[in-house]
């Protein structure tokens, strides 16, 4: 099944862009960079790139009667420091809205996270970078379900390998709870792994296959959800645009009320000039 999927992803994305189907065969520089800058440790081409995800999950509450989206900005900003390292700062800034919680339907804000990554500067496409920072979580006045009522604080990391089609890497933190938790809600202390392999076509545009995996350490509560997502070049005008779409399945979700089975994913990126 996944293989026909993955195919009726980029199939979708090219019966939605025809026009552009032929200036796939190759990619220019910029688009290069715009395909392979979306939360990935990739501070070498200096290129600021901004994320911006639609994301719908349902079964969500006790009951798994209702559902969830949510909007999630992401930038990626690489400071050059020399000309050997780069610090990358990397937000995540989500508004949710949940429809029906055991009985609970609103919006608000979840907590910020704000990862950062000392990493090398003008490494080769086909070599190996890493890099690893401190990171921050900040609290909101928020319900249980949007996250955890505690601020944090811990480590982020990551490794990536460049080839000429394919990239493969993981990205991930270690965050440690501060100060008292709420009733019923669960700590800030969690491990998040997001590993994950992209293949870029030279036509039909990029597929990625990741995981967005968290456990929470003090309960032990954790998630296991797998995305696939087919990615394509826009341009509009002289500006290149990553489009995303996408399907994710919630293999294992042990997080109280948190969403089972199928969820979907649009987005689109944009990328800053050097």
């Amino acid at each position: 099944m996944l293989p026909r999927f993955t195919f009726f992803l980029l199939g979708l994305l090219n019966l939605l862009f025809p026009e552009i189907a032929a200036a796939q065969q190759s990619l220019s520089a910029g688009e290069e960079r715009l395909v392979t800058s979306e939360r990935v440790l990739n501070a070498q081409q200096d290129v600021a790139t901004v994320p911006l995800s639609y994301n719908f999950d349902q079964k969500i509450g006790s009951s798994h009667q209702g559902s969830t989206q949510y909007t999630r900005l992401s930038p990626y900003v690489p400071f050059r420091i020399n000309s050997d390292y780069s610090f990358v700062v990397m937000p995540t800034v989500t508004y949710q809205t949940f429809n029906n919680f055991d009985g609970y339907s609103s919006s608000g804000f979840a907590p910020t996270k704000i990862e950062t990554y000392f990493t090398q500067s003008n490494q080769s496409h086909n070599k190996f970078s890493y890099g690893a920072g401190p990171m921050i979580q900040i609290r909101t006045n928020m319900p249980f379900m949007y996250g955890s009522s505690q601020n944090a604080v811990g480590i982020s990391a990551g490794a990536i390998h460049r080839s000429e089609d394919w990239i493969v890497g993981i990205l991930g933190y270690q965050s440690f709870g501060l100060g008292p938790i709420q009733v019923d809600n669960l700590s800030a202390t969690n491990v998040f792994a997001r590993p994950f392999i992209t293949y870029i076509t030279k036509r039909y545009g990029s597929i990625t296959l990741d995981s967005e995996s968290i456990v929470n350490t003090t309960s032990g509560a954790h998630s296991y959800p797998i995305n696939l997502t087919g990615s394509k070049i826009v341009n509009l005008g002289d500006v290149p645009l990553l489009f995303t779409i996408g399907a994710r399945y919630y293999t294992v979700n042990t997080i109280y009320g948190g969403a089972q089975g199928w969820g979907g994913r649009l987005g689109l990126t944009y990328a800053f000039s050097n």
